[in-house]
């Protein structure tokens, strides 16, 4: 009987463990000071025209994750590259709904992890110009999923405590962009 009542206590406390996913969160830079220019296959997926004003930088990730601040003009976004895909979030912050010229903040990308290290969630800031007064600047926090390993945009909020709410729950249903295939 004791060691039925024991099966029965582990079974439930690994029920519990595993069940009860809290995240936490792990920050990485986003500050061009702690970026690079792209290396390896990287290098040809983003090609460098400073004359132009477009290309990419590699910022720390986490894990296996590797995440590129692009730039196009006075827009900034993030690509998110598992080593094999990579994902742009362009489209959702090109049609940023709360100003002219999106741009990633420099600063900080938060990372919500499960107590096993395992990414599920990237929450990163963008501000653009209010349409009406070009010296003042509207700020969100994109949050991303990981659903599998595919990132999903999950919406934009204002403040942390929605977005760590909104990556917390997950359940994001619009794939990002896929970018080329490296190889």
């Amino acid at each position: 009987m004791k060691k039925f009542i024991l099966a029965l206590v582990l079974f439930f406390f690994f029920i519990f463990l595993f069940s009860a996913e809290s995240l936490t969160s792990v920050y990485t830079s986003t500050k061009s000071k702690d970026c690079k220019r792209p290396t390896g296959i990287y290098k040809k997926l983003y090609p460098i025209n400073d004359d132009y004003g477009y290309g990419a930088e590699e910022c720390p990730g986490y894990k296996k994750m590797k995440v590129f601040a692009v730039y196009d003009d006075s827009r900034v976004w993030i690509d998110i590259s598992d080593g094999v895909n990579t994902w742009s979030t362009m489209d959702q912050v090109f049609n940023a709904d709360f100003g002219h010229f999106p741009a990633l903040r420099e600063g900080v990308a938060e990372w919500r992890v499960t107590k096993l290290g395992e990414a599920k969630a990237l929450i990163f800031r963008v501000d653009a110009v209010d349409p009406d007064v070009m010296e003042k600047v509207h700020s969100r926090l994109y949050v991303i999923s990981f659903d599998n390993g595919v990132p999903k945009y999950c919406g934009n909020v204002k403040t942390n405590e929605e977005a760590v709410k909104m990556a917390d729950k997950g359940n994001c249903t619009i794939k990002l962009r896929l970018t080329e295939q490296e190889k």
